[in-house]
């Protein structure tokens, strides 16, 4: 090999590695300078509303962006501050910026209205042009050409504010049934409710009925017919009414009345009873998390249209329960679980009842949910006794008195909002 050519490729090599020296400096240059790194942020949830904005899609937004990046509150330049305010059907939601970023607003506060009861996209779609325009000014600050702006004559104007009220009206109607050449039945039943709903107090007063009807052949023994043909009402109300103690305390106070027709358990039932709760979530939690656990005492007066085996047709005695209860929603579906406890307090054995209720519910419209309910119940409680053997109605009504139980129902619900933006659930889980 020739002097030439070894210099030649002795100059090849010395080539990529003085490259490398030089963008060395340049490399840590751009380390040291915090405009060539994304804007870290941190997303904080102070109330978050009924969606799940915060954290959820205020994170994903975090994520899609690529001059944004996501940090822990102490090394964050951008805390995101997040609340929301319930309003009717619609949640308000509350973003605040607090940055440190050089050439930047130190705070930046927007509004966004978003539909609690619309699907995911949509509320995307409401909530993402907020954060952006919330965040520009942050990353317009370190990387200018990243940020573009169109400007557009508003919609609207000027946003009336809104009239708000604690109170609401709820109306539940539902009903089955079936037909055939010889056999019918149909079954509706229904609800109406009035509450009113502030911070720190919850009073409700609901009334409701069902009735029913069976129409089939008669059974014929020697030659005479039983009829069995049924019909069924009942009539029912109650109120409540429950107040904070504190964040995770609250007592209150129900009563309830019922009557049923002739052939059923109770010619009039009628109860009254305190209660105190524990609550793991704060009454007004933005995402509508609940845990619960009530205790809850009362004294029962029952009047039975059959001398029941106690020989009694009037009992009264004092009863008491526990109830625990939960929920979780997402999107526009509910699933929820309710277990109940309760015994005569003198006679436990005598009268008590074991209920598990898991429930599922269907946001279809602003104003209208499905709700689906299914329940198991154990119970003890003393049966008639006078029951007529010919009478099918009384026979096939004493199921009442069955140790064992399952019952599912269906429900459409018309509800029209209170629009104060208080949200309490307190002592539900009683009702």
């Amino acid at each position: 090999m020739s002097p030439h050519s070894r210099v030649r490729r002795s100059l090849a090599l010395l080539v990529p590695v003085l490259a490398v020296l030089a963008r060395a400096p340049a490399a840590r240059a751009a380390a040291e300078d915090p405009r060539a790194a994304p804007v870290r942020i941190d997303v904080e949830c102070e109330g978050g509303g009924r969606t799940r904005a915060c954290p959820a899609f205020l994170a994903g937004f975090v994520d899609e962006t690529k001059a944004l990046l996501a940090a822990p509150r102490a090394e964050a330049e951008v805390t995101l501050y997040v609340s929301a305010a319930e309003i009717a059907n619609t949640d308000r939601v509350h973003l605040r910026f607090v940055g440190q970023v050089a050439h930047a607003p130190q705070v930046i506060e927007l509004d966004v209205d978003l539909d609690t009861r619309a699907p995911d996209d949509a509320q995307l779609a409401q909530l993402r042009p907020a954060f952006l325009r919330g965040v520009a000014l942050f990353v317009a600050a370190r990387y200018p050409d990243a940020v573009e702006v169109t400007l557009r004559a508003p919609e609207v104007a000027v946003v009336a504010a809104p009239v708000t009220s604690p109170w609401g009206v709820t109306m539940t109607v539902g009903g089955s049934g079936s037909w055939g050449a010889a056999y019918q039945s149909g079954n509706g039943w229904g609800s109406l409710g009035v509450s009113r709903i502030a911070a720190r107090s919850r009073r409700a007063i609901t009334a409701s009925g069902s009735v029913g009807a069976t129409r089939s052949p008669p059974l014929v023994i020697d030659g005479m017919p039983i009829s069995l043909d049924t019909h069924q009402y009942a009539l029912a109300a109650s109120a409540i009414d429950a107040d904070l103690v504190s964040r995770r305390w609250s007592v209150g106070a129900r009563a309830a009345v019922l009557h049923q027709d002739p052939d059923g358990q109770f010619d009039l039932s009628a109860r009254g009873e305190v209660a105190a709760e524990w609550d793991r979530f704060a009454s007004d939690d933005p995402r509508g998390n609940r845990l619960a656990v009530a205790y809850v005492v009362g004294w029962q007066v029952e009047r039975y249209n059959l001398r029941n085996e106690l020989g009694e047709r009037f009992a009264q005695y004092p009863v008491h329960r526990v109830v625990a209860g939960g929920t979780v929603r997402k999107d526009t579906i509910g699933y929820g679980l309710s277990l109940s406890l309760e015994a005569e307090v003198l006679h436990p054995a005598r009268r008590n009842q074991l209920t598990v209720e898991p429930f599922l519910e269907l946001q279809l419209g602003p104003h209208v949910d499905l709700d689906v309910a299914w329940s198991l119940t154990r119970r003890d409680v003393p049966g008639p006794a006078d029951v007529d053997q010919a009478d099918f109605a009384q026979l096939s009504r004493a199921s009442y008195a069955q140790p064992l139980s399952m019952y599912g129902s269906v429900n459409l619900r018309f509800h029209f909002d209170r629009t104060n933006a208080i949200r309490n659930d307190r002592l539900e889980i009683i009702e």
